[in-house]
């Protein structure tokens, strides 16, 4: 730990001993989080100088879900604003799971991230890259509270899906330069909550979930736009015509275009472990989803919807 580390309020370190954690404790330290749960020499030494520790195991060269590395960020936070500092450590000097989850905290935290990191692999540069997007568009107190209402459902299909459609949605959106601000953050929260319904059941699982979501209807509507969200979250299957829906007259193209957003977005399971996807991009009068080990027939058939409203041609292409 250099001196130019000291000064920020997350430093990062190896595998620690009880003598660094001794030296840690002194220049501040109050929480240290592991992303190598087989590093644990040094926890008995944390535990006598009152220093938490917090696991937060990862793979090499992995990521989890966004919205789990908010919750470890909303924890550090906490810390930070008491007047102590956070540590991260992995195996080694060069642990890119340690580099992601230090530079994700410094983005949620508003410091430098700590010098001398290890190059991230592509699912960790997504998840980062979405991450900064989300503290734009939300922050992290509000997708807590998002996290919290899809917690309580499992988020239907788990974590993993939602995450992928809800960050997959944005950058969908973003591509086709049609939403800003609250639309977006409306985007965001139908696909993070639009399978919660399948915690129930299968089935008609989406005006479940729309049932669902009206039990959250007090902060849902103060945060988002409650009837664009509910309109995503009932048109995301395939078997739905969005605009049969008298809520379409309403919401006009805005709404059929959100809808489609959503749906194509659900295409993917999980973009952490399962397909390798790179983003989005509008290419003349087509949209190019850039990705692989995705299934194609679901991809094209979840397409058609957002073919038809934005009359752009939509392609899955080689990274």
């Amino acid at each position: 730990m250099s001196g130019s580390e000291a000064v920020s309020p997350l430093l990062v370190s190896p595998c620690p001993s009880p003598e660094s954690i001794h030296e840690a404790r002194k220049l501040g330290v109050l929480l240290v989080i592991s992303v190598e749960p087989g590093c644990g020499g040094y926890r008995e030494a944390a535990g006598g100088l009152g220093v938490a520790v917090l696991e937060y195991p990862l793979q090499p060269l992995t990521a989890r879900p966004v919205e789990e590395l908010n919750e470890l960020a909303r924890v550090a936070l906490g810390v930070v604003r008491a007047g102590a500092k956070v540590m991260v450590h992995g195996s080694s000097e060069a642990d890119d799971r340690c580099s992601f989850v230090a530079s994700a905290l410094a983005e949620a935290l508003g410091c430098a991230a700590p010098q001398q990191q290890a190059p991230l692999s592509r699912v960790q540069e997504l998840a980062l890259a979405w991450y900064s997007r989300l503290l734009r568009l939300l922050g992290v107190e509000l997708l807590h509270r998002l996290y919290e209402v899809g917690k309580v459902y499992e988020f239907g299909a788990g974590l993993e899906h939602a995450s992928t459609v809800a960050n997959v949605s944005l950058d969908l959106a973003q591509a086709l330069s049609s939403f800003e601000g609250r639309d977006l953050r409306t985007l965001y929260a139908a696909g993070l909550l639009h399978d919660i319904g399948r915690y129930f059941t299968e089935r008609g699982h989406e005006e479940v979930g729309v049932k669902l979501l009206s039990e959250h209807a007090g902060f849902l509507a103060r945060e988002f736009d409650y009837e664009l969200l509910t309109f995503c979250v009932r048109h995301h299957r395939r078997h739905t015509d969005p605009e049969r829906d008298p809520a379409a007259e309403r919401l006009g193209e805005r709404g059929l275009l959100a809808a489609a957003v959503v749906r194509l977005a659900d295409a993917f399971t999980n973009a952490y472990e399962k397909e390798e996807y790179w983003g989005v991009r509008v290419e003349g009068k087509a949209l190019e989803v850039a990705a692989r080990r995705v299934n194609k027939r679901r991809f094209k058939s979840k397409a058609e919807l957002l073919e038809k409203i934005s009359g752009l041609e939509v392609e899955l292409s080689a990274p």
